[in-house]
């Protein structure tokens, strides 16, 4: 048994509890008037509703209570804390205090991920996270949670700042101080055009004073000169007294205005920059608000968002090394450069790098096709045919080439030199480069910076080493003298990593000294491409002028015959043999009355084909050929301080009443 007073507090209990639950959950209960003795812990009751429903089996049974759910068990903590809410726990956190967890950068933005520890009280919990950068994007902010907590509410939104109210006031004050200054300026401006008429008064006062004024018949006035004697002279040195008097004095206020008037546009100027800064003040703040519901503990969160105003692109330096005992060696180190001004410093942040495939501009030129074709003489086309028998100036050694034997049309890009700040090479074997890890998605490659970096918000290009890769070259040089007088040095490597390279801009050391800018293609693992050094001057060209022959061939039809004939030197002044392409003009035409036939060098079957053209990056082998736009393409090799000499011969067949005119197509 128990004393009365402990079951009256059980029976009060369960009546509080259970009218609320059954308000709330659909329980019903019916207490008889019957009483035995019992009773229910209070404790017990705010357990568990699993506690709940025992106690209430024995209550039935000892005081003979009915309890019928109809819907659903109560979660009595629930239940408690409806009917005695709490107020909620308020937590502050600056964004740029939360560190990061990753940073993943794209071409045209950066997706950011800041990791978030915070120790929540049992019951409601709002975290805010203040400070958010504008360059944010509203609709890609999500929270996710760890923890013994449930989120209910994610909230983004913007209010005045503090800053912003404190600068309005400051704002006001310029603008008044503006206005006044204005109205100042505007005074002495009144100031001195009077004083500058009052200067016209007293010159036409003096004007007037040294003559005598004579009225014509046409109503003009004639100074005529002033007759001298005693009154006159008096009159007259009274009149220079008051004029330097006068002179002196408004001279002296009109330095004196236009002095006030500089301090006054000083001042002015000073206003204008103070607030210069009108649309840079943050008028408002943007918070992230967070409503948790937590049983207590540490609980992280992680805030992930995306901001606009970031990007990278590639750059390599390539590094060769001519010095070393295993002969030419290179070294491609990979990096990318970042940019952003997002209004956040990226602190030591574990970066991700997506890439993304930017165009580039090729720095050797191109050579088109050359087009054969058929004209009537009465319809020239100035500035874009000539007749045969024009003799182009030859080009010097190592000078630009001459102008070809045929003028021509073409529609090509200029080319422009750009400049770039020389990075110092990195020396070999000096340093230990963290690599990055690849990885391929469906439409991209990410790059993991292994180390944490720093980028800061200044919009200048900040550099993040991805990898560097050793790489055994194969060189080869390119001549093209009828483009130019330049022998273009390439390297051809292998691409022996698992980094996909991207199309980027190069900065080409050899022994450590800068020595050209080049650009680097799309590669992928495994394979091998070609890239531009720049210029070898080590190796000249000498493109000699072009010798024609025109002869008349044919009894019955007439047929006019122009044998062409280039001679073309390759110099070799370097202590090792190179192996060199010159690609020249062989004319192409679909005319059947215009017959082509390339008499030197001679071609083998295979030469002749018409196959692609030698820009891959397998090595070539000696020899001449064709290739798919009918360019002649001669390999040789020349031996270390000797020359070669190629020529270039060959002739066209077409009727005498036509004119041959060339255009290259590209």
């Amino acid at each position: 048994s128990m004393p009365f007073c402990g079951f009256l507090e059980a029976v009060f209990l369960s009546l509080i509890t259970l009218i609320y639950a059954e308000k709330q959950y659909g329980y019903i209960v019916e207490i008889n008037d019957s009483f035995g003795v019992g009773s229910l812990s209070r404790t017990r009751c705010l357990a568990n509703d699993a506690a709940l429903q025992t106690r209430l089996v024995a209550l039935s049974s000892e005081f003979k209570i009915v309890v019928t759910p109809r819907i659903r068990k109560v979660d009595l903590q629930t239940v408690i804390a409806q009917m005695f809410p709490q107020p909620k726990k308020i937590h502050n956190f600056n964004l740029y205090d939360i560190p990061f967890a990753s940073v993943t950068v794209f071409n045209n933005g950066a997706d950011i991920r800041r990791t978030l520890k915070a120790e929540l009280e049992s019951g409601l919990n709002e975290i805010i996270i203040e400070n958010v950068t504008e360059d944010a994007i509203a609709e890609s902010m999500r929270i996710d949670g760890r923890g013994d907590a449930i989120i209910h509410d994610v909230q983004f939104s913007q209010k005045p700042s503090k800053l912003h109210q404190s600068y309005s006031e400051k704002v006001d004050e310029i603008k008044e101080e503006r206005k006044k200054i204005r109205q100042e300026k505007e005074a002495i401006e009144d100031e001195q055009k009077a004083l500058k008429r009052l200067l016209d008064i007293l010159e036409g006062v003096a004007v007037r004073t040294s003559g005598s004024i004579s009225h014509q018949s046409d109503g003009s006035e004639e100074i005529l000169p002033l007759a001298f004697n005693d009154e006159s002279l008096t009159n007259l040195s009274k009149f220079f007294n008051f004029y330097k008097g006068n002179f002196l004095d408004i001279h002296q206020k009109l330095r004196e205005a236009n002095e006030k008037m500089r301090v006054l546009d000083e001042k002015l100027k000073k206003l204008n920059s103070d607030g210069s800064s009108d649309q840079k003040c943050e008028k408002t703040t943007r918070n992230i608000s967070v409503l948790l519901e937590s049983f207590g503990g540490v609980v992280v969160l992680d805030i992930c968002y995306q901001v606009k105003s970031a990007n990278w692109y590639p750059a390599y330096e390539i590094c060769f090394n001519s010095n070393s005992t295993q002969g030419n060696t290179m070294k491609l180190n990979y990096y990318a450069k970042i940019e952003q001004s997002t209004g956040e410093d990226w602190i030591d942040a574990p970066l991700t790098i997506n890439t993304v495939r930017p165009s580039t501009d090729f720095t050797i030129p191109k050579l088109g096709t050359k087009i054969a074709f058929l004209s009537r003489p009465s319809q020239p086309v100035f500035g874009n045919t000539t007749l045969f028998g024009t003799r182009p100036n030859g080009g010097t050694l190592g000078t630009a080439a001459s102008p070809n034997v045929f003028s021509s049309a073409t529609n090509s890009g200029s080319n422009e030199e750009c400049s770039q700040r020389v990075v110092p090479p990195v020396a070999f074997g000096l340093t230990k480069v963290a690599s990055a890890i690849a990885g391929d998605t469906v439409v991209s490659t990410v790059f993991k910076i292994e180390r944490p970096a720093t980028i800061p918000s200044d919009s200048g290009g900040h550099k993040v080493m991805i990898t560097s890769i050793n790489m055994q070259p194969t060189m080869r040089h390119e001549a093209i003298p009828a483009k130019s007088g330049n022998v273009f040095l390439s390297a051809s490597v292998l691409n022996s990593s698992l980094f996909p390279l991207i199309p980027g801009e190069a900065s080409v050391y050899l022994n450590n000294i800068f020595i050209a800018k080049s650009s680097v293609k799309a590669v992928s693992p495994n394979e091998r491409f070609i890239f531009s050094l720049g210029i070898d001057h080590a190796v000249k060209v000498d493109y000699k002028p072009a010798l024609e022959f025109t002869e008349k061939i044919g009894t019955i039809a007439k047929w006019s015959s122009i044998t062409h004939e280039q001679k073309i030197i390759i110099k070799n002044t370097k202590d090792e043999r190179i192996l060199i392409t010159v690609h020249e003009h062989v004319p192409k035409t679909n005319d059947e009355k215009i017959k082509v036939n390339l008499i030197s060098p001679v071609l083998d079957a295979k030469g002749a084909e018409g196959a692609e053209s030698q820009d891959s990056a397998d090595t070539p082998s000696p020899g001449a050929r064709l290739n798919s736009a009918h360019n002649l393409e001669w390999t040789v090799e020349v031996e270390p301080h000797q020359e070669s000499e190629l020529l270039v011969k060959w002739s066209m067949e077409y009727p005498i009443e036509a004119i041959v005119s060339f255009r290259e197509q590209f």
